[in-house]
């Protein structure tokens, strides 16, 4: 939620020289800037040694922060009271407190906008967008052990990042700065719950209809300002049931619309939703149009981009910019929800063996796959997956002016849910049971035919990753070149990717290698 750069001369010199421009807080060469948008506070407080910048989620009922002055004094006592108040707010939160020797960025436990940290040349440089510091993204520093689990998909929430120097704020996390350098601390492990027996009589829908109405109605927002991603399945379907109450009638339904066989389907489903929610509008983005890699997307265009964005960020942007243009601030949805019905470890069949490593495995990658787990967050109070899923996806809505809300994310709904027997999490038994109980039909609930992004996935692949892929192999890449991926190997799956035929199953593992290599070469300056 903030953006900055401080200087080591901003810490020393106190905080009656902060003011505030009309887009952000200046002290000489350093800077703080707040997201602007009506779902946030931001201020700026001091008790006349330390000051701090404080973000956070506007909860229902919170007044806005008028304006930004320059730092509010506080007496020491109600100046570390507030800190320490929003520190344990129940929404998402971000610090930055100042004092005469050190720099302190806290984060809260949500982290639905990622901080990226990164310090150099005496000057401490912090954004939600990672694209903000490129300019310390080197080609030739890499986190041999980060760039091995993007590659393998075994993704791990962790302060690391591709490059050297660059890190994730994860959530709970403190980052000091000081004349030594940067350190970051992980909290302590966040205790969670196991299944429990349910009392006679128990009403385990009523149960849960009540927390997601307090999850989706615990944060400030406007619902002719509101949209809801109503893919067509269970989780976002449920938020949409949620979301839409009688007193709510102008919310803003979006989707992207699939291909092949699945398309018709989806469309009849989303239209009975729509229907039974009451749902005012409907945005909807054909995702065969702005396939992954294409020509017109950031992606392809040059731009800076993220390595960890989202596989269908091109389809995405255009969602988003159509959400932003009908006057949408707010876009509910439902990431959380797949690990609010999973099953526990000691629940699951026993795990298959690793994959085996493709053949375009270089062996600066092979070297580290032991050491995949190395350095990771401990437990935390969401799930690992849900704060990647927000990390890849946030900045792209936030750059488009929307606040992601994910109520099926809250931590009193994950404890509800771990308490449940197995049979309510299984195949989302309970969001299934809850949209029955709403009338839906048999089709919407349990959709026939599988609705995913195979079918666009291979044509994105056919249309413009192997061809990529294949340009990488010609040309040379910053993986191949530093030894992560193997170039002969990559060119005989790329060759055997080229014969297949119109209908063969494509290796979409393959997607990830193009998309690293372009984040890499933009983030990086490299090719420029």
């Amino acid at each position: 939620m903030l953006k900055f750069s401080i200087t080591r001369a901003s810490l020393d010199s106190g905080s009656v020289e902060w003011t505030w421009t009309g887009h952000e807080w200046r002290h000489g060469a350093s800077r703080i800037e707040p997201y602007e948008h009506p779902g946030i506070c931001h201020e700026m407080i001091t008790d006349g040694t330390a000051v701090a910048v404080i973000s956070t989620e506007r909860g229902r009922g919170t007044d806005a922060i008028p304006g930004r002055p320059p730092p509010v004094r506080l007496a020491p006592d109600a100046y570390r009271a507030r800190l320490r108040a929003a520190c344990h707010g129940a929404l998402d939160w971000t610090a930055v407190e100042l004092t005469p020797r050190t720099a302190t960025v806290r984060a809260g436990a949500w982290a639905v906008a990622p901080l990226y940290l990164a310090s150099d040349n005496g000057k401490l440089d912090g954004s939600w967008d990672l694209a903000d510091l490129r300019g310390h993204c080197r080609a030739g520093a890499l986190v041999d052990r980060e760039v091995a689990r993007v590659l393998r998909l075994q993704h791990r929430y962790t302060h690391d990042t591709l490059w050297e120097g660059v890190h994730r704020l994860t959530e709970r996390s403190t980052a000091s700065w000081t004349a030594d350098g940067l350190a970051l601390a992980y909290p302590p492990g966040a205790p969670h719950t196991e299944p429990r027996a349910l009392r006679p009589g128990a009403d385990v829908l009523d149960a849960y209809e009540q927390l997601l109405a307090q999850a989706i109605t615990r944060r400030h927002f406007i619902a002719d300002h509101s949209a809801v991603e109503l893919s067509g399945g269970m989780d976002s379907a449920n938020v949409a049931a949620g979301l839409t109450e009688p007193d709510r009638p102008d919310i803003t339904a979006a989707a992207m619309l699939l291909d092949g066989e699945a398309r018709e389907q989806q469309i009849r489903r989303r239209k009975e939703m729509i229907s039974a929610f009451g749902i005012a509008r409907d945005v909807c983005t054909d995702v065969m149009a702005h396939l992954p890699l294409n020509p017109a997307g950031r992606r392809a265009n040059g731009q800076a981009v993220s390595p960890y964005d989202d596989p269908w960020t091109e389809a995405e942007e255009v969602m988003m910019r159509a959400l932003t243009r009908a006057g949408m601030w707010w876009s509910f949805g439902g990431t959380g929800g797949d690990e609010l019905t999973s099953l526990r470890d000691d629940e699951r069949p026993p795990a298959g063996e690793v994959p085996t490593p493709g053949p375009w495995t270089g062996q600066r990658t092979l070297a580290v796959v032991d050491h995949i787990n190395d350095g990771i967050a401990p437990s935390a109070v969401l799930y690992d997956s849900t704060l990647l899923a927000f990390a890849c996806r946030t900045p792209q809505f936030m750059r488009n002016g929307l606040w992601p809300v994910s109520p099926l994310a809250d931590p009193e709904l994950i404890r509800f849910a771990e308490w449940l027997p197995r049979p309510w999490r299984e195949h989302k038994a309970l969001n299934r049971l809850r949209l029955v109980r709403l009338g839906l039909s048999p089709e919407a609930v349990h959709a026939p035919t599988p609705e995913n992004f195979v079918h666009a996935m291979n044509a994105a692949m056919r249309r413009y990753v192997v061809p990529f892929l294949e340009s990488m192999v010609r040309e040379g890449s910053v993986l191949i070149d530093a030894g992560f991926v193997d170039g002969s190997g990559l060119a005989k799956t790329v060759d055997s990717e080229f014969l297949k035929g119109p209908h063969g199953e494509m290796d979409r593992t393959l997607f990830h290698i193009a998309s690293t290599e372009i984040g890499l070469r933009g983030m990086s300056g490299v090719g420029e």
